[in-house]
């Protein structure tokens, strides 16, 4: 009678666990499927769309152009772009050198602009442009405001401007502030010959694939110099002065 007893307990206690697991298991469903309902309420509600882009990082160009440059319209799917063809899309920009796009909760969009960095200012008979890192122009419509960047004169070979920037980017920022004007000055023997103008008032006579690593000794060897007397200082095969009256004659 006592073992009658204990099954009967048993089997009560086993049917009161599989009645409490589906409790459970009801429950789980009820959860997700209000789950999934929210998601499709959300998705096919205004508040999936996007109603706010945040540009941030930009100097060259305004919010409003990096927006329509994206491809990214107010009113679009949060969900329904690709975040690598935004990227392609302000990166094929010639002032563009990085951008990274996020999605924020619950309906809008952040983009970070990294631009290139401004290197010179190109001169010509007419106008002058930003030269950027990578040795390309800013639209004309973004004029230089500023004068403590090299300026570069007569230069109108693209492939020597890019090369020139290369080299002028390895230079410090302290060094590269020294540079007021550069131009070609070649000659049959040295069709890379350039000009410096420094700030000053020494000129430099350097090639243009030498800038970085002889220009870095240019602060040493000024100091050497007698101030008073300016002139021409010749980096292009070793290192020599000579003083304006003697090089101009």
């Amino acid at each position: 009678m006592q073992k009658i007893i204990e099954l009967k307990e048993h089997q009560s206690a086993i049917i009161e666990r599989r009645k409490k697991q589906k409790k459970r298991n009801i429950i789980t469903l009820f959860i997700i499927l209000g789950i999934v309902l929210l998601i499709l309420v959300y998705v096919q509600s205004p508040l999936s769309h996007i109603s706010k882009v945040t540009i941030k990082g930009n100097h060259f160009e305004t919010n409003q152009y990096y927006i329509e440059k994206s491809g990214l319209t107010i009113g679009d799917s949060l969900w329904g772009f690709k975040k690598d063809q935004v990227v392609q899309n302000l990166e094929k920009l010639d002032f563009v050198k990085q951008v990274t796009v996020e999605r924020k909760w619950l309906n809008s969009v952040a983009i970070k602009i990294k631009e290139n960095r401004r290197v010179a200012i190109l001169r010509t008979s007419n106008a002058q442009y930003y030269v950027l890192e990578n040795g390309e122009l800013l639209p004309g419509r973004i004029k230089p405001k500023s004068y403590e960047l090299p300026i570069l004169l007569n230069l109108h070979d693209e492939k020597q401007r890019k090369e020139l920037v290369k080299q002028l980017m390895q230079l410090s920022p302290d060094l590269l502030q020294m540079i007021s004007q550069i131009e070609p000055a070649p000659t049959k023997s040295n069709p890379e010959l350039l000009k410096m103008y420094m700030n000053d008032g020494f000129e430099v006579r350097i090639d243009i694939p030498k800038i970085a690593s002889k220009m870095k000794y240019y602060p040493s060897i000024i100091a050497q110099l007698n101030q008073n007397k300016k002139g021409v200082i010749h980096l292009e095969i070793g290192g020599y002065y000579n003083s304006f009256k003697l090089e101009y004659k």
